[in-house]
């Protein structure tokens, strides 16, 4: 019986498929006669060899050490009270210097908030901490945790996060009570359920709490091609390379499921949804399922809210705007790095011409005239898609009766979201709205960050 062979990782994998090309070459120059032999394209060769070996062993570390520096750098943020993703030279000397301090602060990070989940759980008594879960997401004051739900006998996924400083609502228990009672009411087959929240001070500080079903994979792994059982890898290590776009029928079917979401939210007095994007889009037997409602309510802030409100006057036609983006990335296989589409990305969906179609008729708008969700839902697109789950549901479902405290929660956050400017963009923080490409601060010497992970996954190829 022939001997099972070890399953390689990925960094395996990858530097194997960039050694086929010279493994070739070494068979074919063995199979030819001295005459016909060249020593120095052979030697050209192999010092090609080494060379691509060495940059993708620094390359695959350049990257590690990125993620650990962007996590780093958001929580000193954090800590100064700001929530942006800020300038960080992925790639200069200054990486390598304080590694084992990121690390260190990475790991005190993990471990304050394994502290607080283990104390929450167990004042709960009703769940029981199974693991601490990888970095799932982007936000890295976030993190992610596999519990057991004792009184339904299943598996749940908790995540917590500190509240931010923009929160604008006052945190107390009838707030509490009121907001379960809201995540209650709003049971849709297009929403992703929220079964429980709570808050809970530690330290002096407030922290989130959540519990949700366990998911399959989000939408962006769906598009990155992310097998369902990695779904909870690192977040810094799943997107590296550019995704596949999907097959039109399923774009639409997809497309068309979001916005029956975002109507539904729209319908029942939801403030506007700003945290639209693929990585809050959960994906179950092929049913799109809207997550991260909280973060609206929370006053939290997306990784991509400076691209989408770099041209933007005001909130009302945000999650239009954030649809195009999830309708691009869905096309392309990767996130569009300015606020609309230029030529060089339609040329990357030009096989797709009714998504070109649609972007032109959300991004190409006069005067900021950008047509609402409910009229990208009548479009000829996404209007004879046979949605099944709403067949089935039951009619109080579309209904659902709000208390006088939920309403005045709701306009209370839509009333603070409506007198609240934009926030300033810093000259670091912005993406080049003229081209993809990366560009760089020449004075400074800092790349910005979204740039770079736009950059990259915009530019690697599979």
């Amino acid at each position: 019986m022939p001997k099972a062979r070890r399953p390689r990782s990925r960094p395996e994998l990858w530097h194997n498929n960039n050694d086929d090309e010279a493994d070739r070459y070494n068979l074919w120059s063995k199979q030819q006669t001295p005459d016909s032999a060249n020593p120095c394209f052979a030697r050209l060769i192999r010092c090609w060899r080494r060379r691509r070996t060495n940059d993708a062993d620094q390359e695959l570390t350049q990257r590690n050490v990125c993620g650990i520096h962007m996590r780093i750098n958001y929580l000193n943020q954090i800590r100064n009270g700001r929530h942006q993703y800020t300038a960080l030279d992925c790639y200069g000397p200054s990486v390598c210097s304080d590694v084992g301090e990121c690390m260190e602060m990475e790991k005190r990070s993990r471990d304050l908030a394994l502290t607080i989940c283990q104390s929450y759980v167990g004042i709960s008594g009703r769940y029981n901490l199974t693991k601490q879960l990888n970095n799932v997401g982007s936000r890295v004051d976030k993190h992610w945790f596999a519990i057991r739900d004792n009184s339904l006998k299943a598996d749940r996924l908790l995540t917590l996060a500190p509240l931010s400083r923009n929160c604008p609502i006052n945190i107390c228990s009838s707030v509490k009570e009121t907001l379960n009672h809201l995540f209650r009411a709003l049971q849709h087959p297009y929403i992703c359920p929220v079964l429980d929240l709570d808050f809970n001070e530690f330290e002096g500080r407030n922290y989130v709490i959540l519990v949700q079903p366990i998911n399959q994979g989000s939408l962006k792994d769906l598009i990155y091609g992310i097998e369902r059982n990695c779904w909870n890898e690192d977040w810094s290590q799943k997107y590296v390379t550019r995704g596949k776009g999907l097959p039109l029928p399923q774009v639409q079917r997809l497309g068309r499921q979001i916005l029956e979401a975002l109507v539904f939210l729209k319908e029942r007095g939801f403030p506007t949804v700003t945290h639209l994007h693929s990585g809050n889009v959960i994906v179950q037997n092929g049913v799109a399922r809207l997550a991260g409602l909280e973060n609206t309510l929370l006053g939290f802030t997306s990784r991509i809210y400076p691209v989408v409100t770099s041209r933007s006057s005001h909130l009302n036609y945000i999650d239009t705007i954030c649809f195009g983006h999830v309708l691009f990335e869905m096309c392309a296989g990767y996130e569009l790095c300015s606020f609309k589409p230029m030529e060089t990305h339609l040329s990357d969906i030009t096989k797709y011409p009714q998504i070109i179609e649609i972007l032109e008729l959300i991004f190409e708008q006069q005067e900021a005239q950008y047509p609402t969700v409910e009229e990208l839902l009548l479009h000829d697109l996404f209007r004879n898609i046979d949605l099944r789950e709403m067949r089935s549901a039951p009619v109080t479902m579309f209904r659902p009766t709000l208390s006088p405290p939920v309403v005045n929660l709701l306009d209370g956050i839509k009333r603070k979201n409506g007198n609240k400017r934009l926030e300033s963009i810093e000259t670091e923080e912005m993406i080049s709205l003229d081209s993809p490409s990366l560009e760089c601060n020449t004075e400074i010497k800092e790349c910005s960050l979204l740039a770079e992970i736009y950059g990259e996954l915009s530019t690697t190829t599979i």
